[in-house]
């Protein structure tokens, strides 16, 4: 059987999300009865590592843990154990963390924060409106890679043309301009760029601060 495990239990690793990304998957989650959410949740399997005091910090499906949360689902599944750190102290554990690419201690200014800025809820995680145009345009402008914080990433190189108003404003036309930047040479060293030639239409794959 499957391990649940209380989403009050999952700890993030990362300061913001895509709130209307969770809205979506709240809704579809709405939706479900309860042997198709057991099955999307055993798809959606949180990877964690465990840390200080043994507790369980999430390495992706933050927008998952917090639509269930929202939507007063107590569990989801547990994944992946990418590792047992739960004898470093905090310091050195945030330290690893971060050498491993599983954190994104960034605020959606692009502001790098403290460790201790993430939150330990996920109800706590404040929006990223850079992140959801991101992964409204992934797979268009960019190739879906399997990338740690790919879609962070592209949020902060778009971040820097265009204002949150625009985003706030007009969606559509936010997205049309993130694809023609996402084809600028300045974007050459992200990941999933395609170059400044016809879209190779980037296979969808599972990537982490989801």
């Amino acid at each position: 059987m499957p391990d649940r495990i209380s989403v009050d239990r999952l700890r993030p690793t990362q300061l913001t999300l895509g709130l209307d990304d969770v809205a979506r998957r709240r809704a579809k989650i709405a939706q479900m009865n309860d042997r198709e959410l057991d099955a999307y949740l055993e798809k959606k399997a949180v990877p964690h590592v465990v840390g200080p005091g043994g507790g369980l910090w999430m390495t992706d499906h933050h927008h998952l843990v917090r639509a269930l949360w929202e939507e007063g689902k107590p569990t989801a599944i547990l994944g992946e154990r990418l590792d047992d750190w739960s004898k470093l102290d905090v310091k050195s554990f945030w330290r690893r963390m971060d050498e491993k690419a599983l954190c994104w201690p960034i605020d959606a200014d692009g502001n790098r924060r403290p460790y201790a800025a993430i939150p330990e809820h996920v109800s706590k995680m404040t929006d990223n409106p850079w992140r959801t145009l991101a992964r409204r345009v992934r797979g268009d402008a960019f190739a879906d890679l399997d990338t740690p914080f790919q879609e962070f990433m592209w949020g902060d190189y778009f971040r820097s043309f265009m204002s949150r108003r625009l985003i706030e404003t007009d969606v559509d036309l936010a997205a049309d301009l993130a694809r023609r930047l996402a084809r600028l040479s300045e974007a050459q060293d992200l990941p999933g760029w395609y170059g400044d030639g016809p879209s190779s239409g980037g296979k969808a794959k599972k990537g982490n601060g989801d």
